[in-house]
């Protein structure tokens, strides 16, 4: 896979809103086409294939892929982004435009002109992270979570309140009790991002009372797999060849063990003369 790079203003990092795990790869796979230095207008659109779609996140045959994204779709049609300030609400669209090609199995959709602001034209202030380090999540509050920790990355450690975690995940009326969000959303998110992203993160609860209020993250980078030593190359024995007298003093050698062996059976009519009188000095004929 390629480094599809997906790029954020850290404003939208806060943000409240919540999205399926198809939702999120739908979105990926669109914001990792935008170039986020460029400007972006709202009638720039972003194709998706099912292909693109599979090899993006390594996903096995299935033929209800381009189902689940067409879902993914409707529901991201309908989809709020919350912003509070103060006694201010504003609710903003993903998407204000979304064609399907059935024939050729691709969905193509437009931004919203409100989140368009957050994804192109950045210069400061942004998170960036790899879509390689986040394509195996499977729990649908990983991918937030995970961009709350690259936000900070460089710095190693982040504080959030509990309430304030919740608000950012839109989780409404789901885990009221703290070992329910714990459980379902803190643990199961850390546990994907150990596993399969980039970072290694850790957490420490801090109480008032009885109660949690707040937990603080530690994070860094996980070193590059060091690659398996080589191993060492067998060499193989090098085979020289004879020089013309270590070939002629075998010859010598062969007839002289013959002669001892053999006798008489070895005698002038059968042997070199040149080899006969080497063996008479050497007094072995």
């Amino acid at each position: 896979m390629k480094d599809n790079i997906i790029v954020k203003k850290n404003e939208f990092l806060k943000f409240s809103y919540s999205l399926t795990i198809n939702e999120q790869r739908l979105l990926l796979a669109c914001i990792s086409q935008i170039d986020s230095r460029n400007k972006l207008l709202k009638e720039d659109s972003f194709e998706v294939s099912v292909q693109e779609i599979k090899d993006l996140f390594c996903l096995g045959y299935s033929n209800q892929i381009y189902g689940d994204l067409k879902a993914a779709c409707d529901r991201l049609w309908v989809r709020e982004i919350v912003t509070q300030d103060g006694n201010v609400t504003t609710k903003l669209r993903w998407v204000y435009k979304i064609v399907y090609d059935d024939g050729n199995s691709k969905i193509k959709l437009n931004f919203s002109p409100d989140v368009i602001p957050y994804l192109s034209e950045i210069t400061e202030r942004f998170t960036r992270y790899k879509l390689n380090d986040v394509k195996d999540f499977k729990c649908t509050h990983s991918l937030r979570i995970y961009e709350l920790f690259a936000q900070y990355q460089c710095v190693g450690s982040v504080s959030y309140d509990v309430d304030e975690l919740r608000e950012m995940l839109e989780l409404n009326d789901k885990y009221l009790l703290y070992f329910e969000f714990k459980r379902n959303v803190i643990e199961r998110a850390i546990s994907e991002i150990n596993t399969y992203s980039n970072l290694t993160v850790t957490y420490i609860e801090k109480r008032r009372g009885r109660k949690v209020i707040t937990i603080q993250f530690t994070f860094k980078t996980k070193s590059k797999p060091i690659a398996p030593a080589k191993a060492k190359a067998v060499t193989k024995p090098t085979t020289t060849k004879p020089t013309d007298k270590e070939e002629f003093d075998a010859l010598v050698n062969e007839f002289a063990n013959s002669r001892k062996r053999f006798g008489m059976a070895i005698n002038e009519t059968n042997v070199p003369e040149n080899v006969i009188s080497i063996l008479k000095q050497q007094g072995r004929w």
